[in-house]
């Protein structure tokens, strides 16, 4: 997609606010429809769309292997660490 300049541009306009609105959609889920998965969706798709205009390489670039392993790590352990509270406070898992 190196040859297309129209979408490298387009691009460039519009993955910020594909960005900030997987912020809105997470952090207004509390008061309307939205919340995690959603705003995990926007997310991948803003990085899906970027990778796919720009290259996977660039995409690497900009985020780097050690980032995502240290995401999926936290995740996971944010995720056990819920439910092991929750399991602490007499609740369920």
């Amino acid at each position: 997609m190196r040859n297309y300049l129209v979408l490298r541009v387009a691009a460039k306009i519009v993955v910020p606010f594909m960005l900030l609105f997987a912020l809105y959609v997470q952090f207004h889920g509390d008061f309307g429809p939205g919340g995690g998965f959603q705003a995990g969706v926007i997310l991948a798709a803003a990085f899906i769309f970027f990778a796919l205009i720009f290259g996977l390489p660039t995409t690497r670039r900009l985020v780097p292997d050690r980032l995502v392993e240290t995401g999926i790590a936290a995740g996971v352990l944010v995720y056990a660490g819920v439910g092991f509270i929750g399991l602490l406070l007499g609740g369920n898992y």
